[in-house]
């Protein structure tokens, strides 16, 4: 008679394979560090892309905080923009208006239409918006990581950028002199170690240091064959005014038609005063 073998490790070892599948496979490599210069070259090239005013549809969630109690929202946007000023961001709801932010080469605006009011500011004497506007109209336009970075001060002439490099990204701190000459931290853009070493965070600051809004890009795409990336998801809070907004981005196009002199970036009339 013969003597049957044991199977039990046999056995053991095909249901350790049924049961977690094959050993994962390496993940995405990332980058070794790079220059601050050849970073914002990435960037910038990849923005250059662009070649146009960009037109973006989607849908925006988040809440807002006023007089302490939290208000949700769920709105459709349509985003005009182009480079490095001009914004329109229409946020509607059934085809009603709810809130406008806007800017161009001299003004910037938002209206509310729950008091039916437009805040206005100048670039060159920036104001401080209500509590109730939360979202700095030509911050937007950096928050989608849409803007050329530059390392030069034009007032100067000086470099006002440095680097510093964390586990997963390189931070650009972009820097500034405030009101009493000293250099403060004005915002940062996190640089993706991985492909494709994008924006993934922008962060804008107070004088003091304290975190005004973060904005988080995901979901990379070109644009068409041979152009830009462009994200397709921004999740963007301000938790000084205890906000929050996520902006889905169902479809990028560029529309040529639109300049800086179109009706789209145009200063309402609210905002100019008395002709």
């Amino acid at each position: 008679m013969t003597a049957r073998k044991p199977v039990l490790g046999t056995t053991a070892g095909l249901l350790l394979l049924t049961t977690t599948g094959c050993p994962p496979g390496p993940g995405p490599m990332r980058f070794a560090p790079i220059s601050m210069r050849q970073a914002v070259r990435i960037v910038n090239d990849n923005t250059a892309r662009i070649g146009g005013t960009l037109r973006a549809s989607g849908s925006v969630d988040g809440y807002f905080t006023n007089e302490g109690r939290q208000h949700r929202y769920h709105v459709d946007a349509v985003l005009f923009y182009l480079s490095p000023c001009y914004l329109r961001f229409d946020l509607k709801k059934f085809g009603d208006r709810q809130v406008l932010f806007g800017s161009n080469d001299i003004d910037y605006w938002c209206y509310l239409k729950e008091d039916d009011t437009y805040y206005c500011g100048r670039h060159d004497a920036p104001e401080e918006l209500p509590p109730d506007i939360p979202v700095r109209p030509d911050q937007i336009g950096d928050a989608l990581g849409l803007g050329l970075v530059t390392d030069v001060d034009e007032a100067t002439g000086h470099t006002r950028m440095v680097q510093r490099v964390v586990d997963d990204y390189q931070q650009i701190l972009f820097l500034v002199h405030d009101a009493r000459e000293r250099l403060v931290l004005e915002k940062e853009y996190w640089l993706d170690r991985y492909s494709p070493q994008l924006v993934r965070r922008v962060v804008f600051r107070d004088g003091r240091g304290v975190l005004e809004m973060e904005s988080r890009l995901d979901e990379y795409r070109p644009l068409d064959a041979g152009g830009p990336l462009l994200p397709r998801v921004m999740i963007a809070d301000w938790p000084k005014s205890q906000a929050h907004m996520r902006f889905r981005i169902d479809k990028w196009t560029v529309v040529d038609q639109v300049k800086p002199d179109s009706i789209q970036f145009a200063t309402p009339g609210e905002c100019t005063g008395p002709q």
